[in-house]
């Protein structure tokens, strides 16, 4: 698996977003998540998976944390974030096994578009291992695509080959809560109304959303859906 991601940056993040679309979606994951996000700024911190560095950068910069770090299991994304914040990303070949050595120790963890890449039957055990990585009341924040959508939801499940699972809101508040955490809140991220052009495309996918959820009624009348293309969710210890 780890092998999958040696040139991950070079060979499918980098054809797909430039330095303006990472700096975007960092931006954006802000204003999804940032009011579960510590008041305290020297709380620890921790981005699994930070690709090309733009979030770490955010939470520095933006957010004014001086305690962030970062895990990856591809050489090219640690060398790539080292390089935005010199220091702060670790090499690490088993997730799972770097939670259980650094119990107790992260006030905010982050998991955005990550967990869609652990194989199924290693989900349970990285989560569970997160938990408890977290100190006392401490939160993990995750973003995966909508399995769920008519529209996305194959795309976003087939067009990386390194995607390995699919999550609507149940499955992720399931996975979220069998693996111990108390306040589990699974929410959908919505692009921000920050310019016309997105004030546009926001209202057209917020009245496709409405229209497919009225016909899935159809279907499960009596079933509570999330359409959103992403799904966030936030989750207390």
């Amino acid at each position: 698996m780890t092998s999958d991601f040696d040139q991950y940056l070079s060979n499918h993040l980098g054809h797909i977003a430039d330095d303006g679309a990472l700096e975007w979606n960092a931006a954006t994951a802000l204003e999804h998540h940032g009011s579960h996000f510590p008041t305290d700024t020297n709380a620890a911190v921790l981005e699994i998976g930070p690709g090309f560095g733009a979030m770490l950068h955010c939470l520095r910069e933006c957010r004014g944390y001086q305690n962030v770090r970062a895990i990856d299991l591809s050489p090219e994304v640690v060398e790539a974030c080292n390089k935005i914040l010199p220091g702060s990303t670790e090499l690490v070949s088993d997730s799972a096994k770097y939670f259980e050595e650094h119990r107790g120790e992260f006030d905010l963890i982050l998991m955005l578009h990550v967990l869609e890449h652990v194989p199924r039957d290693e989900v349970m055990a990285l989560v569970r291992a997160i938990h408890g990585a977290l100190r006392a009341g401490g939160t993990l924040i995750v973003e995966v695509p909508n399995a769920a959508h008519p529209l996305t939801g194959t795309h976003h499940r087939y067009h990386d080959f390194t995607h390995t699972v699919g999550f609507t809101d149940q499955s992720l508040a399931f996975v979220l809560r069998n693996a111990g955490f108390q306040g589990v809140d699974v929410y959908g991220c919505k692009i921000p109304r920050k310019s016309l052009a997105r004030l546009i495309q926001r209202t057209a996918q917020d009245g496709v959303e409405l229209l497919l959820k009225l016909f899935l009624r159809l279907y499960m009348p009596s079933q509570p859906i999330i359409l959103s293309s992403v799904l966030g969710a936030c989750a207390k210890k």
